[in-house]
């Protein structure tokens, strides 16, 4: 559910504003109101100050630390240069390095070059000429009209020097012009540039643990510097600027604590209830299940603040809409597992947070596994536990996909009305009324259609069909002519058909993703029952790419587990419900988090 919020505003002198907003800093639970997007250059700068600290925190985060701990001993600010100055000086090493790797690769064909004695020879009168050429392109005959002598050939590639004391040769060749240094000189040179970077690496890794925990508090302590220096150009100057007007929100569950603050203050403020058109920010505030799903509604946007907050509606159908991607018990207890393992590694509360919904994930499949009768992709229906599995064959896991999806659809529906009677009367929830009949009518045909017996309800569906057309015709307008609402209701109508129809059959996702993850464990389970047959190793092969087969379909079911039934809760849900967005977030002075 989404918070109700209060509305505050503040009248300070100017003298008290900064001290004011210091305190109300401490406090941490009032979300300011906005007026200007401006920056002072000393704010400009410490947030590239905080670019930077984020920058070196990853770059550092990256590395694996030592075990042997370097203190860093200096200031954030210059244990910052410090490893700048050592990422740059490492990259002009390693550029350094793969030009002398070059050199040397250009030089090993020719041997060792000794400088001295080609000058000597030069002097003699006889000039010495270097050369390489394609081997497709070297002519034998050169080795006749020239003094020639091949040297090497490499990757295709003939290496050769020519002798003459006249004109120079004129061949279809490439000049080789030897470095200023010979090979055994930019090997010690090479040698040298790599304990250089081995020297550089030592000390990033010497500091690392130590240097993200400096850099984490720098971040933290900037933050806030940053927080509070924007907080006071947010205050409107007033009767010649001596006083500030500054406005806020806070939940109402956190007002008592904001007005025993401002009791002992003395300050002068108001507060009334928060108003839509004043676009109040969005806290969400739901029971711990849904809780787990709030990091899905963020992932699309927040809703007004005036709208449903749709997680506790759509986290039932996410957590089972996984559970049918990934319908194995085997599977699920590998997910619950994982995510106590992760929990119990990681140190982010975010990560930990976030593995309860895997375990919930991994729960539905188990369920789901239970209900469809799988186990490692083994048929539970072809073994004595067949009675208890309920689902049984392909046409029932395609028909309960479709009821899933139309259940949804309906369900959503009926939310789009009720939210509409909150927001505008009761008369506009006539409508998606309507709506809902008239599709739970086409949803029982529907099911008759593919098999089920629908004998018991058939009398009734008319009334339902023709009630809901009728409501749907009538009041989707309400207030206005009944002639223009008909005429609209065509148009609605048309939506409303079409819209069901292509809505329900994106359903059928669901059915596809379970019988291809079904399908792919089957036949990785049939592969590796070959290897059994291998004398001695069998047994090892079979587990290796049992072990490897089946966790290649996890990381696959889990991906498309998670991936489809967002594209399903946002589309299809969301569309049908009436979601809109987006909201503005709740981010109280004293805890707000600069993005890095």
């Amino acid at each position: 559910m989404i918070e109700k919020m209060r509305k505050y505003t503040f009248v300070l002198h100017h003298a008290d504003y900064e001290a004011f907003l210091k305190e109300l800093q401490k406090l941490g639970v009032l979300h300011l109101t906005r007026n200007t997007e401006d920056k002072t250059p000393a704010l400009a700068e410490k947030l590239d100050l905080i670019d930077d600290y984020a920058q070196a925190l990853r770059f550092i985060g990256k590395l694996e630390p030592a075990e042997e701990k370097i203190a860093p001993g200096l200031s954030p600010a210059n244990l910052l240069n410090k490893i700048n100055s050592a990422r740059d000086e490492k990259e002009l090493l390693t550029r350094q390095e793969d030009t002398l790797l070059k050199q040397i690769r250009d030089l090993e064909p020719w041997g060792h070059f000794d400088r001295e004695m080609v000058e000597k020879v030069r002097r003699g009168g006889i000039q010495v000429d270097f050369h390489t050429c394609l081997k497709n392109h070297f002519k034998p005959e050169w080795k006749e009209e020239f003094a020639l002598q091949v040297l090497a050939e490499t990757s295709g590639i003939i290496y050769f020097v020519v002798f003459h004391t006249g004109e120079k040769p004129v061949l279809d060749a490439d000049t080789f012009n030897f470095p200023d240094h010979d090979i055994r000189e930019l090997e010690t040179e090479l040698k040298n540039t790599r304990k250089k970077i081995e020297d550089i690496d030592a000390y990033f890794s010497g500091v690392a643990s130590d240097a993200s925990q400096i850099f984490e508090e720098e971040i933290l302590r900037l933050s806030r510097q940053c927080e509070y220096e924007d907080a006071t150009l947010q205050g409107i100057s007033e009767a010649e600027d001596n006083i500030r007007v500054l406005g806020g929100y806070i939940p109402l569950r956190l007002e008592p604590d904001l007005k025993n603050f401002l009791d002992s203050q003395g300050v002068i403020y108001f507060a009334t209830d928060a108003k839509v058109e004043d676009d109040p920010p969005v806290s969400l505030r739901n029971n711990w299940f849904a809780r787990q799903f709030e990091p899905i509604t963020k992932m699309y946007m927040l809703p007004f603040y005036n709208e449903f907050d749709l997680t506790p509606f759509f986290a039932p159908f996410f957590m089972l809409f996984f559970g049918f991607c990934n319908a194995d018990i085997a599977y699920g207890i590998i997910f619950v597992l994982l995510a106590l393992f992760l929990r119990a590694k990681s140190k982010n509360p975010a990560v930990k947070s976030m593995m309860f919904l895997v375990m919930l994930f991994g729960i539905s499949s188990i369920i789901m596994g239970w209900v469809m009768g799988s186990v490692l992709s083994f048929d539970l229906t072809e073994t004595p536990l067949s009675k208890y599995i309920l689902i049984k064959n392909n046409d029932q896991i395609f028909n309960i996909a479709l009821l899933i999806g139309a259940i949804q659809i309906l369900f959503g529906t009926i939310v789009n009305g009720v939210k509409q009677a909150c927001q505008s009367g009761f008369m506009h929830f006539v409508a998606p009324f309507g709506t809902f009949l008239f599709l739970l009518g086409l949803t029982i045909l529907g099911a008759g259609l593919l098999g089920t017996d629908i004998s018991a309800l058939a009398p009734y569906t008319k009334y339902l069909l023709w009630s809901g057309l009728a409501l749907l015709m009538l009041f989707n307008s309400p207030g206005k002519n009944p002639i223009k609402n008909v005429l609209s209701g065509l148009w609605l109508l048309y939506n409303v058909i079409t819209g069901f129809f292509g809505d329900i059959l994106s359903y059928i996702r669901l059915f596809a993703l379970g019988v291809s993850s079904s399908i792919l464990g089957f036949v990785i389970n049939s592969i590796g029952q070959q290897f059994l047959g291998i004398k001695i190793f069998g047994p090892l092969i079979f587990f290796i790419f049992m072990v490897f087969g089946h966790s290649l379909n996890l990381a696959l079911g889990a991906l498309s587990g998670v991936v489809h039934p967002l594209r399903l809760t946002f589309v299809e849900f969301f569309q049908n419900a009436g979601f809109n967005g987006p909201g503005v977030a709740y981010k109280p002075f004293g805890n707000t988090k600069i993005k890095t």
